[in-house]
């Protein structure tokens, strides 16, 4: 007897274990670090025992068939137990879903509508337990068995509600920020841009999520606090508001669906009193199309040209005007040795030609919040570059002199 009751108790350590590993990884603990576990822990204990202990009734049933008394004796003891194990569920459960869904949610989300009808179903059951309750208790009615057999079935399709349940978003996760942004899948379509003194840029990818993270001058706060709004126009000009959910310092992401052709943002940023903010706009164009030739194509180009005018202005304050023009004489070669993309390398995404048919490229470099755009001519030489830094937009036009003869040099 001994050793069986040890090696019971072993069996339960694996049991124990899950249960343990759902509560630290179920939703609610992500409301209350220190409750949400408990909440949970004592929720799935509770439902494994009530249905573990009811199919083990049912099994101990079909082998006393015709012992009356035993049988008797056994379903009271269960629905004695079962009616605390019911009274932990739906107290945890009522717990839990305050903690989780916003009532004004619970029937206009995936989340809510499910718990919606897992709560139905777990009332179904109980009534089943209550209906086999007063059977047991009326002398000489027929037998319990049927309806407990009936709240087994019922008990086992809210166990796969409560699957369900946990793959999908919590409405109460779509505000709470996130400690960094989420990874964007497959090619993504960059864009950058300056509002006032405050850097922004955002990353489109995989239809589902755009990424924008603002960021003042040089001397800005590491513990800034930032805000971002945003308003989306698709391709077929309907206009709307985007929830933008934080995901660090200065940094923002929503989920959204991509219509094909362009698509434009109006971003308004602030960063507090101590940087001047305002209203930018950006234009995602999709699908992405990367085109990693082209780039190589441009920077083969630009190697060859001798000497042409750069006209270069800079600002790290947009609401002042795009800054002062300067020019500068210079090689292909000397430019491209201060561009990141000189080497040729660099993810490429190709943007719609301009009103002019000249071909268009977007280059961006996450880790330095940088995106560049470029407008190529016929020949793959750049006609205008905009460089968009966390401190500063650069806006560049490029000016070739004429050509003469054969032998490739200027005249």
């Amino acid at each position: 007897m001994a050793v069986l009751v040890r090696r019971r108790a072993w069996a339960a350590l694996p049991l124990a274990a899950v249960l343990v590993a759902e509560a630290l990884r179920a939703h609610p603990q992500a409301e209350e670090a220190a409750t949400g576990p408990l909440l949970t822990f004592v929720h799935l204990t509770a439902a494994a025992l009530w249905a573990g202990t009811l199919l083990h009734v049912l099994r101990t049933l079909g082998a006393w068939r015709g012992e009356r008394i035993p049988v008797r004796a056994l379903l009271l003891s269960y629905a004695r137990l079962a009616a605390w194990l019911l009274a932990a569920v739906v107290v945890t459960g009522l717990i839990s879903t305050l903690l989780l869904v916003p009532l004004d949610d619970l029937a206009t989300t995936a989340y809510g509508q499910v718990l919606l009808v897992k709560i139905a179903l777990v009332a179904v059951v109980a009534g089943l337990a209550l209906a086999a309750r007063r059977r047991l208790r009326r002398a000489g009615t027929r037998s319990p068995q049927r309806p407990a057999r009936a709240e087994t079935g019922v008990l086992a399709v809210v166990l796969a509600f409560s699957a369900t349940l946990t793959v999908l978003s919590v409405p109460a996760d779509a505000n709470r920020p996130l400690p960094f942004a989420p990874p964007l899948d497959g090619p993504v379509v960059p864009a950058g841009t300056r509002a006032g003194e405050i850097g922004v840029s955002a990353r489109a990818a995989s239809g589902r999520l755009v990424s924008a993270r603002a960021a003042p001058q040089i001397g800005g706060s590491a513990d800034q606090s930032y805000e971002l709004k945003a308003t989306l126009a698709d391709p077929r000009g309907t206009r709307r508001a985007l929830k933008l959910r934080g995901c660090g310092t200065g940094c923002f992401y929503t989920p959204i669906t991509w219509r094909k052709g362009t698509s434009r943002l109006t971003l308004t940023a602030s960063a507090g009193e101590e940087w001047a903010g305002g209203r930018a706009g950006l234009a995602i164009n999709w699908p992405p199309r990367p085109d990693a030739a082209l780039l190589r194509e441009t920077v083969a180009a630009m190697k060859k040209t001798t000497r042409f005018t750069l006209h270069e202005l800079v600002t790290s304050n947009t609401a002042r005007g795009l800054g002062d023009l300067k020019q500068l004489l210079i090689t292909g070669e000397e430019f491209l040795a201060s561009e990141p993309y000189g080497s040729g390398t660099a993810p490429v995404i190709t943007r719609p030609p301009d009103e002019n048919g000249h071909r268009r490229l977007a280059l961006a470099y996450p880790a330095e919040h940088t995106q560049l755009d470029l407008t190529l001519d016929e020949s793959g030489r750049i006609l205008h570059e905009t460089l968009t830094a966390p401190n500063h937009l650069v806006t560049r036009t490029f000016v070739y002199p004429e050509t003469h003869g054969e032998d490739g040099h200027d005249h």
